[in-house]
């Protein structure tokens, strides 16, 4: 057993490695394996190997969801939108998105109205204008993209977790666009 275990270590821990991408992790979660290997019932088991990395992708699988609890409290506890969020900054970009929706290609226009101002679903819209939902998703996606972009050309935005606004610049250099209206 121990020949089996000297022979599985590099290799499995090689794998763990690539899954996630923090070697001290990845040792951790490799000795994990053998522990819980140890004190598993594998009296049954025909291929030990196979074995092993079941319970390795089980253990990657753990450690990921205790990764996203933690980030999650986190989040909840120590950043309440409240505290950190400046609701005029965000008030004011709001104003800037019609003249931005109106410097769009004619394609994404409509689109952009409807997902972004009316707040249509996008499966409502294919419905609406008898366009291909798949279609209408990456329009939408495409829009989207173009109008974060003349956003960031007319300000550096300030975000705090989850995308909220917490404050905002203007870029000098780019005010002076004449089609460029915020």
């Amino acid at each position: 057993m121990q020949n089996l275990i000297t022979q599985l270590y590099n290799p499995l821990l090689g794998y763990v490695k690539k899954q996630v991408r923090s070697h001290e992790d990845a040792q951790d979660l490799t000795q994990d394996v053998f522990y819980k290997l140890s004190k598993s019932n594998s009296d049954g088991v025909e291929n030990l190997k196979s074995w092993v990395y079941t319970i390795a992708k089980n253990t990657i699988t753990d450690y990921y969801r205790k990764k996203r609890i933690l980030t999650e409290e986190i989040d909840n506890s120590t950043l309440s939108p409240s505290d950190n969020n400046d609701p005029d900054a965000a008030q004011e970009l709001g104003k800037c998105v019609h003249s931005f929706i109106n410097q769009l290609p004619e394609e994404y226009k409509e689109l952009m109205i409807l997902s972004e101002i009316k707040e249509m679903s996008q499966k409502e819209i294919a419905e609406l204008l008898d366009v291909n939902y798949i279609t209408v998703r990456s329009k939408i996606q495409r829009g989207r993209k173009k109008l974060k972009n003349l956003f960031t050309d007319c300000c550096t935005i300030i975000q705090g977790g989850k995308g909220s606004i917490m404050s905002y610049e203007k870029n000098e250099c780019n005010m002076n666009k004449k089609d460029q209206k915020c």
